[in-house]
């Protein structure tokens, strides 16, 4: 079993985490290329790894790693070369686990890997579909590269991806901002062939004297509209962003430092864009002139690191919770329910009749029907209550503010009602209900893992005195 397999889903996350901020932060390719690689052994629990640029359509590998150092394997691979054919050819990822298939390491290249006999390809592939790179791992040391060993790979790709096309942007744009101390005239030349935004503002940004074209690409607004508008920038930052940024101008101007931040602002259209925003003084010998800025939009690294959130905290299948923040919103319900002395009640469900569903009618209904199930289920609470999916069929709600068992009756009956009403992915002939057991805090338990202990038993309660009901724990009093 690889590393990435051992983690839970937050260790990936702060895993992955770590890898994008380190390769945002560096400054040349192949420092990235060397994070990916480290990230990739690491994750995947392999004995060595490299990684190769796509350089005039072929794959050039200048290094490899054996886990402990670097050392140099000078060579390229085009199309006729096997296995590097298939990769530049379908770009897709693939496993070869036999040795003879692997070819092209000869051992005055590579002598670390004259005896490789596993290895994963994994494309990086760029926002236009292109091959930018390739990542290589060799021989895992506890058994065979998996499916799961590239899907971690992948999602690793992504990441390298839009490190590399961001640093690439980033290069070109320092070469226009060295061109521009030279001649106004070529600054205007260059700064519309790069993919970013770029613009001339005075010291406290009260007016933009220049912006490029590709404003209007980007946010959809002209070159004329920024400039007619001197309040445009100010006014389109994003409302939850807007004062954090402002005050880091002010910061910037008053401290003399470059202004850097990252800032949604709201396109033409109501689209919210991420952007990267990095301007610099420029400065006549100790005179402060303007500040000169670039404007990326990272909006798709964004994308990226928020789906790695969701993976993280939520249930893939059906968007609910999953039992880590499920864990997490209790115990911040027990903290406040302790603080305000309030009471609040932990609902456990179990779905009677989804297995008959799912030998009849196969994975793909039972799937559909939990995804429904879980709809139901939110739209029988508040907004404000935590719907969790345990794992299988089984979920979670936690009701805060309790005032009565009244209360907790009339939402237990909405669910029952709710998930017992016909699913049109399973037919009439299928019957879905719903067993719940309740336990209430500090009732039954002040703590976590026993009040949830005590609304499992009281589930397998109601199952055994015949499904489709709820049941309270035995020590939940009448009188709340």
């Amino acid at each position: 079993m690889s590393v990435g397999q051992n983690m839970n889903k937050a260790e990936l996350l702060a895993l992955f985490a770590h890898a994008s901020n380190c390769m945002h932060a560096c400054l040349d390719i192949p420092s990235i290329l060397r994070i990916a690689v480290s990230s990739a052994v690491r994750l995947v629990g392999a004995r060595a790894g490299s990684a190769g640029l796509v350089v005039d359509g072929r794959l050039a590998f200048s290094e490899y790693s054996d886990g402990q150092n670097w050392l140099p394997m000078s060579c390229r691979f085009g199309a006729e070369d096997g296995w590097v054919g298939d990769l530049i050819k379908y770009r897709k990822s693939f496993i070869v686990t036999e040795a003879d298939a692997i070819t092209g390491f000869a051992p005055e290249v590579a002598p670390g890997l004259i005896e490789i006999d596993q290895l994963i390809a994994m494309p990086v592939i760029g926002k236009h579909d292109e091959m930018l790179a390739c990542l290589l791992v060799f021989d895992k040391n506890d058994g065979l590269f998996d499916v799961w060993d590239g899907t971690l790979l992948d999602q690793l790709a992504s990441m390298v991806s839009v490190a590399l096309e961001n640093s690439i942007q980033q290069q070109e744009s320092r070469r226009v901002e060295a061109d521009l101390e030279k001649s106004v005239a070529t600054y205007r030349t260059l700064v519309e062939q790069i993919p970013a935004i770029t613009y001339i503002a005075t010291l406290d940004r009260s007016r933009i004297l220049f912006v490029s074209p590709q404003v209007e690409e980007i946010l959809g607004y002209s070159q004329d509209d920024f400039l007619a508008n001197q309040q445009m920038w100010s006014e389109q930052i994003h409302p939850d962003d807007h004062d954090r940024v402002i005050a880091e101008v002010k910061q910037s101007l008053q401290e003399d430092i470059p202004f850097h931040s990252e800032y949604r602002i709201c396109a033409k259209g109501g689209r919210d864009v991420w952007v990267k925003d990095a301007a610099a003084t420029v400065r006549d010998h100790d005179q402060a002139l303007y500040l000169q800025g670039v404007v990326y939009d990272i909006t798709e690294r964004k994308l990226s690191e928020d789906k790695l959130v969701q993976m993280a905290h939520f249930d893939q299948l059906t968007g609910l919770a999953n039992r880590s923040l499920f864990h997490d919103r209790l115990d911040q319900a027990v903290a406040q329910a302790k603080r305000h002395q309030q009471k609040l009640a932990v609902l456990y469900l179990d779905l009677d009749g989804f297995k008959a569903v799912n030998d009849t009618l196969g994975h793909k209904a039972g799937d559909t029907l939990l995804a429904e199930t879980a709809k139901r289920l939110r739209e029988s609470v508040r907004e404000v209550d935590t719907v969790a999916r345990m794992g299988g069929d089984e979920f979670t709600i936690i009701l805060t503010d309790i005032v009565s068992l009244d209360n907790i009756r009339f939402v237990a009956d909405k669910i029952i009602d709710a998930v017992g009403a016909p699913y049109a992915c399973v037919g009439e002939k299928q019957s879905v209900t719903a067993s719940i057991g309740v336990a209430v805090y500090p009732d039954d338990s002040k703590h976590r893992d026993s009040l949830m202990t005590a609304a499992d038993n009281a589930m397998y309660v109601a199952k055994n005195s015949g499904k489709n009901r709820c049941c309270f724990h035995q020590s939940a009093t009448e009188k709340v």
